[in-house]
């Protein structure tokens, strides 16, 4: 069985907040997934996402975005997938853009993309295209975010 201890980042859209999402497209998976964040050393939940969401999305720590400094929730699950299973123990945390530089590098990044609640938690975009499988059972099972019917 695998193992993960991270954070994962629930960054929110400008103007749509609980109904649109930021993803980023992982080239070697093949698919849309959130910012996610392994914790190294003795970093806290929330340290080491702050620096995963400044390295993915290559914007500024302390400028460009807004962590909250609680988790929305905290949890601990096994997630099977078709391949293996993992244990997660993960954090979720609300996280904004701040500033125009931080909004206008995200809106720039090609490998970006807003999803709605229902796209992330059906497991696919409007076109078919997935999301990351192991984040949308964690989603589902956390219920961190709400469908909204658009």
């Amino acid at each position: 069985m695998n193992h993960f201890t991270g954070s994962i980042a629930l960054l929110r859209h400008p103007e749509q907040l609980e109904n649109q999402w930021l993803t980023h497209w992982d080239t070697r998976r093949k698919h849309f997934d959130f910012v996610t964040a392994e914790r190294l050393g003795d970093e806290s939940f929330r340290e080491s996402l702050d620096r995963e969401i400044a390295w993915v999305l290559d914007i500024r720590r302390s400028k460009d975005y807004i962590i909250s400094s609680q988790a929305r929730l905290h949890l601990d699950i096994p997630i099977e997938s078709e391949v293996d299973e993992t244990f997660f123990v993960v954090e979720f945390y609300v996280a904004d853009l701040y500033g125009k530089s931080g909004r206008a590098s995200v809106e720039l990044n090609k490998q970006l993309r807003w999803l709605s609640s229902d796209e992330v938690l059906s497991g696919q975009t409007s076109e078919g295209v997935p999301v990351n499988p192991s984040l949308v059972e964690l989603l589902n099972k956390a219920d961190v975010i709400a469908r909204h019917m658009q």
